[in-house]
């Protein structure tokens, strides 16, 4: 169940950060509203790392080096986003975000990246992954 709430949470944070980014990006430019917010997220996470005295961040090493990148994705996230909420709106934008994560997920699960479990649906998976994907289109053109 914390599992879930916390999906939630980010997900309202997201929802939240985009439209904020947005903001940020129509005062400043869209890569500065990028640089700024991972910049303020970097010293966020840090104090927190700092506040909980957790020291397991010194074994970066151990982390292979391709996936210290992720971070670097976050950029482009953020520019993305930006323009999207620009051009589209907030509604569209994650609507058209939740679809992406969840084809993506499912890609990456099936064939097994990052070390995980291959996934293997059902038809009635599918289906439910096609429902959702409908729920998400006549909410936002409906």
């Amino acid at each position: 169940m914390k599992g879930v709430l916390l999906a939630c949470l980010g997900g309202a944070f997201l929802t939240l950060q985009g439209t904020a980014n947005a903001a940020i990006g129509a005062s400043i430019g869209t890569w500065q509203a990028a640089a700024l917010t991972q910049g303020i997220g970097f010293l966020a996470a840090a104090l927190l790392v700092w506040m909980s005295c957790d020291r397991t961040w010194r074994n970066i090493k151990q982390v292979k080096p391709v996936y210290r990148f992720g971070g670097a994705f976050a950029a482009f996230i953020i520019f993305s986003n930006i323009v999207s909420i620009h051009h589209n709106g907030a509604a569209l934008t994650v609507s058209a975000v939740l679809i992406s994560q969840i084809a993506a997920t499912l890609i990456m699960e099936k064939l097994g990246w990052f070390g995980g479990k291959r996934l293997s649906l059902k038809p009635s998976q599918w289906a439910g992954f096609g429902c959702m994907i409908a729920g998400i289109l006549f909410l936002t053109f409906g």
